[in-house]
């Protein structure tokens, strides 16, 4: 009895794997598809090199049932973008592929905003009875009806890894899609002819252009505008054209004016990817509050590198180097290592042991400059001076961004797509590219600031009536890399005795025996802003913070230090070079002139 049993299980199983042979393996023949996707969808072309359609098929990325020949059984469990993070695990992260990418993708930057959410729930201290760390908490809850997270539900949360691919038009549709927000060409072709017979898959890349980083990195910080040179300007369209408004436009209808790109763009055409590399970008691992917490390449990793053999990495430096597929080989064991230790496969040193750098859109190799340890920045008076307090050409900034809720009013809700009670509405004083103001910053560097959301906050009750109690004021100067890098730098005196690169604004400033006297150019008294101080003023002449900073450990120079800074003004009208011998022992020589003798005459 018992041997009649294992034999009907045996013919059991046998009949059970030569159905599933019969369907799976059907027409087994030369040039045969590795799945039945292919049998009614035919691409026109692979989505890259490195997924070939005839070697993986179209389930390994969009699941499905690749067995059935039927529509309906076809497509059980399909999905359109394999990228979403909400399918990532499964599809890019699957064993054998890109298996450690999805967990690290969801916990970066660019999926938490966990920047923009614990700003807003910092500076906004009204009605906080919830604290929220992540977007994703927000779409898979009923959380975040605080005004700062609503706030951020209505007006920031349409740009995030976890959004919807296309959900909506324009920009705001192409923002979005986990792993496809990048790595899709923006530029490709799209699919053709809804029969599904024949079509042009996107392309898949990791030689991302620019296009795809500034469809979002085109507000806040704007850095992404402000590598390439162009300036949101105000909204007058000016300078007309034929009598009309100018055809700059931004996404939204904004304008913008064409001014002097970041040296790295104008002078060598590197795009974004050049200096942020995988690990920056998609991150390591972590969850970081702040994105400077995140990018592991600094302005010394490539202008002042330190050479190291690769040891662990040069596997990874290899595989990166062959699917971008635009690099010279690499047959040297040496490289160099970005600061959370990720290979910069494109910076090599050759056997003269000279730098090579190799753009990774097309593998161009450019001239590089390393840095001479005769040139400023070796002096010890200037050690604490970031390389972007000198190098930024200009910075964007936008002061008094006036933000309105009008209860009695509906807006669409970015996370889940309906219209929700309360519409936000912005406006902003002014919005100007200039010099930048310097401060300090958390590691106790000297480095820029601008406008980090200036927030006049009113609210509006059902009825339209104002709200006082709910009236909110939080100015904050932020400090980032404004990506204009410029070859020049400004004369000692531009920085010296600038009151707006000091923090003190725009205006006029004299530097007396009883200390520092500021005459403001803006008077945001009389602009009626109920302030006492200049709008783009980060400190008052006597050293006191007038805005808070947003990160903590950061602040403008106190007292002594705008002291320090300013009493080189009675020498910089003849000593105007910071090579010139007064300064090799200058709080000596300081101290002789203020006593009244003469120390010129033995410097010559």
């Amino acid at each position: 009895m018992k041997k009649a049993s294992l034999v009907a299980l045996l013919v059991i199983a046998g009949v059970l794997v030569l159905i599933f042979a019969k369907e799976r393996f059907r027409e087994k023949e030369e040039g045969a598809p590795i799945d039945n996707c292919t049998l009614c969808h035919q691409p026109q072309g692979d989505p890259s090199p490195s997924h070939p359609v005839r070697v993986i098929g179209c389930s390994i990325c969009h699941l499905g049932n690749p067995f059935a020949r039927e529509e309906k059984r076809a497509h059980l469990g399909l999905v359109l973008n394999p990228g979403s993070l909400k399918v990532a695990r499964l599809t890019c992260g699957r064993r054998g592929c890109h298996e450690d990418l999805p967990s690290r993708v969801e916990k970066s930057i660019m999926a938490t905003n966990q920047g923009i959410l614990t700003a807003l729930q910092n500076r906004w201290p009204h009605d906080q009875t919830e604290s929220v760390r992540e977007v994703s908490q927000l779409i898979s809850s009923s959380k975040g009806r605080s005004m700062a997270l609503d706030h951020y539900r209505k007006m920031c949360g349409g740009c995030h890894l976890w959004k919807t691919r296309f959900r909506w038009k324009g920009e705001m549709g192409r923002r979005g899609g986990g792993c496809t927000n990048c790595h899709i060409l923006e530029l490709s072709a799209p699919r053709q002819d809804l029969s599904h017979k024949r079509f042009l898959h996107p392309q898949l890349t990791t030689r991302i252009p620019n296009e795809n980083c500034l469809k979002c990195h085109n507000r806040s910080a704007r850095t992404g505008l402000s590598y390439l040179g162009r300036f949101e300007s105000e909204g007058y369209g000016t300078p007309f054209e034929g009598g009309q408004p100018n055809n700059r436009r931004l996404s939204g209808g904004r304008f913008y004016l064409e001014l002097r790109p970041d040296v790295h763009h104008q002078k060598g055409g590197l795009a974004c990817i050049d200096c942020h590399t995988e690990q920056g970008v998609m991150g390591d691992g972590n969850s970081y509050v702040h994105m400077e917490e995140q990018v592991d390449i600094r302005c010394k990793t490539c202008h002042e590198p330190e050479v190291k053999p690769l040891g662990g990495k040069e596997e990874l430096a290899q595989r990166l180097k062959r699917v971008n597929g635009k690099q010279p080989p690499m047959d040297h064991i040496r490289g160099i290592l970005s600061t959370k230790g990720s290979p910069l496969y494109h910076l090599r040193i050759s056997g003269d042991n000279e730098i090579r750098f190799y753009r990774k859109l097309d593998g161009k190799e450019i001239a590089f400059r390393s840095l001479r340890k005769d040139q400023i920045h070796g002096a010890p008076y200037h050690k604490r001076l970031t390389c972007q307090a000198c190098h930024s050409a200009w910075m964007p900034q936008c002061y008094g961004c006036h933000v309105a809720l009008l209860k009695g009013e509906g807006q669409r809700d970015w996370l889940n797509g309906k219209v929700s009670p309360g519409r936000w509405v912005e406006g902003r004083s002014y919005l100007r590219f200039e010099r930048t103001s310097l401060g300090i910053w958390p590691n106790g560097q000297i480095g820029p600031f601008a406008p980090g959301c200036q927030v006049f906050l009113d609210v509006f009750d059902e009825q339209g009536q104002h709200e006082t109690e709910n009236a909110h004021l939080s100015l904050t100067m932020a400090s980032w890399d404004p990506h204009t890098t410029a070859l020049s730098t400004p004369t000692c005196m531009a920085c010296h005795l600038d009151p707006k690169v000091l923090g003190l604004g725009d205006g006029s400033l004299k530097v007396t025996e009883h200390g520092l006297e500021f005459t403001p150019l803006y008077e945001s008294h009389a602009s009626g802003l109920g302030i006492h101080f200049p709008l783009d003023a980060f400190v008052s002449p006597e050293g006191l913070p007038l805005q808070q900073a947003s990160r903590k450990g950061s602040r403008p120079f106190n007292l002594g230090e705008l002291k320090r800074i300013t009493r080189v003004a009675y020498c910089l009208s003849c000593h105007d070079t910071y090579r010139d011998p007064i300064y090799l022992e200058w709080e000596k020589n300081f101290d002789r002139f203020q006593s009244g003798k003469a120390y010129c005459e033995g410097l010559k």
